[in-house]
């Protein structure tokens, strides 16, 4: 029987006993003096440490302790960070969250509500190929005949939407096979690492497809990624919805009092700031949801698709 759940016999030996119970739980729940909140890389790491600054003066005045947010240079990182217990909180798609949580035991708080283009508020989002404005491409069909002669670069390979449902929808339409290297079927892949750098590539002229999140092209988030002007050189070929919201994690270790306040905190400035929250990623709330419901969408897909998760970090 373990130690906390057994009855003592003494008054005193009952009192040791419930020291050494709370001992052991507060040292083991880790809690830093300082919380580091990572911050995934969606655009202009610039643009989004001004954003995460602001977020954290606004947590740290809301828990009354030090928040310092971090923009790694790439999508691993969050997750490493998360996993070495260099960060405490992420805020990530829900790729990097799945290998947070099966290296790292990172578990949910929040997650990104957003409205579509029709004003409907939803958990989960689109993801979208772009092409330029004046590109023959004028159809799925037209990227699946014309594959081999053509140079797509995906977001990132722990990008939810800029790759792993890229790929998924690549599948569905019998142009790949669950596993098969994108690079057998057309004429050259690669990867932006964010949704800014992605589009850029194609707006060079150096890719004729990126895939990205429907936000980043689409709807009153786009300036947060791109210029007007370069916006309107592209449009969307094709959407594939499902793809969860964005999420915020907590990493293993920490207290379920420090967990609940920290949600407590984020939902106030979802609340009292929701301008903040669009200047971040563009999304207008967090809400609370079942966790592996809300995953269950990333699971299937990568499940289905074979894909070396193992190595989607790396």
């Amino acid at each position: 029987m373990p130690l906390c759940a057994t009855r003592a016999s003494s008054t005193t030996l009952g009192a040791l006993l419930l020291f050494l119970c709370f001992f052991v739980r507060t040292a083991a729940a880790e809690d830093p003096s300082e919380l580091v909140f990572v911050f995934q890389k969606q655009k202009d790491p610039s643009q989004v440490q001004q954003a995460a600054d602001e977020v954290a003066t606004f947590l740290s005045e809301q828990l009354a302790m030090p928040v310092r947010a971090k923009v790694p240079s790439d999508y691993s990182a969050s997750v490493q960070a998360l996993v070495s217990k260099k960060a405490d909180i992420a805020y990530t798609s829900s790729l990097p969250f799945l290998l947070a949580r099966r290296d790292g035991g990172a578990e949910v708080l929040l997650v990104e509500q957003r409205e579509d283009l029709n004003g409907k508020a939803r958990t989960d989002y689109d993801s979208v190929f772009v092409v330029p404005k004046d590109s023959q491409l004028q159809s799925i069909d037209d990227l699946k005949s014309k594959a081999k002669d053509l140079r797509v670069v995906f977001t990132s390979p722990t990008s939810t939407s800029g790759y792993v449902f890229a790929y998924l929808r690549l599948v569905r339409e019998g142009l790949l096979q669950p596993k098969q290297d994108p690079k057998t079927v057309f004429g050259s892949v690669g990867f932006g690492g964010s949704y800014t750098k992605a589009l850029e590539e194609v707006l060079a002229g150096r890719a004729d497809v990126a895939a990205v999140s429907y936000y980043a092209v689409e709807g009153p988030t786009v300036g947060s990624y791109l210029k007007p002007e370069q916006a309107a050189q592209l449009r969307v070929l094709a959407r594939t919805s499902g793809v969860p919201t964005h999420l915020i994690s907590a990493r293993e270790g920490l207290s379920d009092g420090l967990k609940a306040r920290i949600k407590n905190a984020l939902l106030a400035l979802s609340a009292e700031r929701p301008t903040l929250l669009e200047d971040v990623y563009g999304t207008a709330k967090f809400v609370e949801v079942d966790e592996e419901e809300h995953l269950k969408g990333t699971v299937e897909a990568v499940e289905f698709l074979g894909l070396p998760i193992e190595r989607l970090a790396g």
